[in-house]
Protein backbone atom coordinates (compact mmCIF):
# COMPACT_ATOMS: atom_id res chain seq x y z
CA UNK A 1 0.00 0.00 0.00
CA UNK A 2 1.50 3.46 -1.00
CA UNK A 3 1.97 6.49 0.92
CA UNK A 4 -1.03 8.45 -0.73
CA UNK A 5 -3.73 6.03 0.70
CA UNK A 6 -2.77 6.50 3.72
CA UNK A 7 -2.50 10.25 2.91
CA UNK A 8 -6.19 9.59 1.59
CA UNK A 9 -7.69 7.69 4.76
CA UNK A 10 -6.48 10.52 7.10
CA UNK A 11 -7.85 13.22 4.96
CA UNK A 12 -4.32 15.04 4.83
CA UNK A 13 -1.73 16.44 2.35
CA UNK A 14 1.72 15.09 2.66
CA UNK A 15 2.98 18.88 4.01
CA UNK A 16 0.66 17.46 7.08
CA UNK A 17 2.62 14.17 7.96
CA UNK A 18 6.23 14.03 9.47
CA UNK A 19 6.19 9.85 8.77
CA UNK A 20 4.36 7.14 8.22
CA UNK A 21 5.50 3.12 9.40
CA UNK A 22 4.04 0.22 8.73
CA UNK A 23 2.85 -2.45 11.51
CA UNK A 24 0.70 -5.20 12.59
CA UNK A 25 0.55 -8.67 10.92
CA UNK A 26 2.28 -7.35 7.94
CA UNK A 27 5.05 -6.61 9.75
CA UNK A 28 5.45 -9.83 12.11
CA UNK A 29 4.54 -12.33 9.34
CA UNK A 30 1.19 -13.38 10.53
CA UNK A 31 -1.12 -11.43 7.61
CA UNK A 32 -3.67 -13.88 5.89
CA UNK A 33 -5.19 -12.61 2.89
CA UNK A 34 -8.09 -11.41 4.62
CA UNK A 35 -5.79 -9.20 7.29
CA UNK A 36 -6.28 -5.06 7.43
CA UNK A 37 -2.88 -2.87 6.86
CA UNK A 38 -2.07 -1.29 10.05
CA UNK A 39 0.07 1.93 9.92
CA UNK A 40 1.21 4.41 12.22
CA UNK A 41 1.29 8.15 10.97
CA UNK A 42 3.04 11.00 12.72
CA UNK A 43 1.63 14.69 11.81
CA UNK A 44 4.09 17.72 11.92
CA UNK A 45 1.57 19.44 14.59
CA UNK A 46 3.09 19.15 17.71
CA UNK A 47 0.12 19.61 19.39
CA UNK A 48 -2.11 17.20 17.63
CA UNK A 49 -3.61 14.71 19.82
CA UNK A 50 -3.37 11.05 19.54
CA UNK A 51 -6.62 9.63 17.40
CA UNK A 52 -7.29 6.71 15.10
CA UNK A 53 -8.22 6.43 11.22
CA UNK A 54 -9.78 4.39 9.21
CA UNK A 55 -10.86 2.81 5.85
CA UNK A 56 -11.97 -0.23 4.75
CA UNK A 57 -9.01 -2.72 5.34
CA UNK A 58 -6.52 0.19 6.54
CA UNK A 59 -6.38 1.03 10.21
CA UNK A 60 -3.95 4.19 11.09
CA UNK A 61 -3.13 5.30 14.48
CA UNK A 62 -2.59 8.89 14.18
CA UNK A 63 -0.16 11.06 16.49
CA UNK A 64 1.36 14.46 16.44
CA UNK A 65 4.84 14.52 16.85
CA UNK A 66 4.62 15.52 20.92
CA UNK A 67 2.95 12.79 21.69
CA UNK A 68 4.82 10.20 19.48
CA UNK A 69 8.11 11.51 21.63
CA UNK A 70 6.25 10.98 24.39
CA UNK A 71 5.56 7.42 23.92
CA UNK A 72 9.66 6.84 22.72
CA UNK A 73 10.52 8.49 25.89
CA UNK A 74 7.81 5.77 27.77
CA UNK A 75 9.71 3.14 26.18
CA UNK A 76 6.69 2.40 24.55
CA UNK A 77 7.07 -1.33 22.64
CA UNK A 78 4.54 0.06 19.90
CA UNK A 79 6.00 3.26 19.32
CA UNK A 80 9.83 1.49 19.46
CA UNK A 81 8.98 -0.96 16.95
CA UNK A 82 8.25 1.99 14.01
CA UNK A 83 11.91 2.99 15.21
CA UNK A 84 13.79 -0.19 13.59
CA UNK A 85 11.69 -1.33 10.89
CA UNK A 86 13.35 -1.86 7.74
CA UNK A 87 13.22 0.45 4.70
CA UNK A 88 10.20 -1.20 2.81
CA UNK A 89 7.90 -0.26 6.06
CA UNK A 90 8.41 2.84 6.28
CA UNK A 91 6.10 4.92 3.87
CA UNK A 92 7.65 8.62 4.87
CA UNK A 93 10.83 8.78 6.79
CA UNK A 94 11.31 10.67 9.77
CA UNK A 95 13.76 13.25 9.29
CA UNK A 96 15.92 13.72 11.24
CA UNK A 97 15.11 10.01 12.81
CA UNK A 98 13.09 10.34 16.23
CA UNK A 99 15.99 10.08 19.24
CA UNK A 100 16.07 7.24 21.61
CA UNK A 101 18.14 6.42 24.65
CA UNK A 102 16.90 3.13 26.17
CA UNK A 103 16.11 2.85 29.43
CA UNK A 104 16.26 -0.89 30.30
CA UNK A 105 14.60 -0.85 33.60
CA UNK A 106 12.20 1.56 32.38
CA UNK A 107 11.86 -0.56 28.99
CA UNK A 108 11.10 -3.79 31.22
CA UNK A 109 8.21 -2.23 33.42
CA UNK A 110 6.83 -0.50 30.53
CA UNK A 111 6.73 -4.07 28.45
CA UNK A 112 5.82 -5.86 31.55
CA UNK A 113 2.78 -3.52 32.24
CA UNK A 114 1.20 -3.81 28.62
CA UNK A 115 2.33 -7.77 28.38
CA UNK A 116 -0.12 -8.24 31.54
CA UNK A 117 -2.93 -5.71 30.79
CA UNK A 118 -2.70 -7.65 27.11
CA UNK A 119 -3.27 -10.83 28.66
CA UNK A 120 -6.09 -9.85 31.30
CA UNK A 121 -8.24 -8.27 28.36
CA UNK A 122 -7.89 -11.86 26.81
CA UNK A 123 -9.39 -13.57 29.57
CA UNK A 124 -11.62 -11.52 30.11
CA UNK A 125 -13.28 -11.41 26.96
CA UNK A 126 -12.95 -14.63 25.73
CA UNK A 127 -16.15 -15.98 25.85
CA UNK A 128 -17.78 -13.42 23.58
CA UNK A 129 -15.40 -13.11 21.36
CA UNK A 130 -12.55 -15.46 21.41
CA UNK A 131 -10.53 -14.72 17.92
CA UNK A 132 -9.97 -10.75 19.31
CA UNK A 133 -8.86 -11.99 22.43
CA UNK A 134 -6.18 -14.76 20.56
CA UNK A 135 -4.88 -11.68 18.81
CA UNK A 136 -5.00 -9.92 22.45
CA UNK A 137 -3.25 -12.69 23.98
CA UNK A 138 -0.44 -12.87 20.66
CA UNK A 139 0.53 -9.50 21.85
CA UNK A 140 1.21 -10.37 25.27
CA UNK A 141 3.69 -12.78 23.98
CA UNK A 142 5.25 -10.61 21.26
CA UNK A 143 5.43 -7.54 23.45
CA UNK A 144 7.96 -9.24 26.00
CA UNK A 145 10.16 -10.87 22.86
CA UNK A 146 10.53 -7.57 21.16
CA UNK A 147 11.74 -6.03 24.55
CA UNK A 148 13.87 -8.63 24.97
CA UNK A 149 15.87 -7.83 21.52
CA UNK A 150 16.04 -4.55 22.27
CA UNK A 151 17.53 -4.82 26.07
CA UNK A 152 20.47 -7.10 24.47
CA UNK A 153 21.20 -5.55 21.14
CA UNK A 154 19.10 -2.05 20.95
CA UNK A 155 17.19 -2.78 18.28
CA UNK A 156 14.85 -5.14 16.92
CA UNK A 157 16.13 -7.58 14.42
CA UNK A 158 13.09 -10.12 14.72
CA UNK A 159 9.70 -8.97 13.85
CA UNK A 160 8.62 -12.52 13.72
CA UNK A 161 9.88 -13.85 16.92
CA UNK A 162 6.78 -14.14 18.11
CA UNK A 163 4.68 -15.62 14.90
CA UNK A 164 5.26 -19.48 16.06
CA UNK A 165 3.23 -19.00 18.99
CA UNK A 166 0.64 -16.96 16.86
CA UNK A 167 0.45 -20.22 14.85
CA UNK A 168 -0.37 -22.58 17.90
CA UNK A 169 -2.87 -19.75 19.06
CA UNK A 170 -4.53 -19.66 15.76
CA UNK A 171 -5.00 -23.11 15.01
CA UNK A 172 -6.05 -24.33 18.77
CA UNK A 173 -9.48 -24.66 18.46
CA UNK A 174 -10.58 -24.71 22.15
CA UNK A 175 -13.52 -22.40 23.25
CA UNK A 176 -12.30 -22.41 26.96
CA UNK A 177 -9.93 -19.66 28.12
CA UNK A 178 -8.42 -21.85 30.84
CA UNK A 179 -6.36 -23.95 28.56
CA UNK A 180 -4.68 -20.69 27.00
CA UNK A 181 -4.48 -19.45 30.39
CA UNK A 182 -2.58 -22.59 31.65
CA UNK A 183 -0.12 -23.12 28.58
CA UNK A 184 0.60 -19.17 27.99
CA UNK A 185 0.55 -17.97 30.98
CA UNK A 186 3.38 -19.10 32.69
CA UNK A 187 5.28 -18.40 29.08
CA UNK A 188 4.22 -15.00 29.47
CA UNK A 189 5.64 -15.00 32.84
CA UNK A 190 9.17 -16.69 31.83
CA UNK A 191 9.53 -14.01 29.30
CA UNK A 192 8.56 -10.59 31.54
CA UNK A 193 11.23 -12.44 34.48
CA UNK A 194 13.57 -13.21 31.56
CA UNK A 195 13.33 -9.24 30.41
CA UNK A 196 13.69 -8.18 34.30
CA UNK A 197 17.02 -9.85 34.61
CA UNK A 198 18.20 -8.72 31.69
CA UNK A 199 17.28 -5.46 32.51
CA UNK A 200 19.23 -5.19 36.01
CA UNK A 201 22.34 -6.58 34.59
CA UNK A 202 25.30 -4.10 35.01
Amino acid sequence: MSLSTVLRVLGRNDGEVHSVFRTGSRVYGTATAASDEDFVAVLTRRDAKQDLAFSPGVNVVVHGLDTFRDAIAEHSVFALECLFLSPEHRLKEARPPFPFKLDRKKLAASAASRSASDFKKAGARFDEAPEASKKKLFHALRVPLFAVQIVETGAIHDYGAATPYWREILADERLDWEPYRATYGPLRERLCARLAALASRR
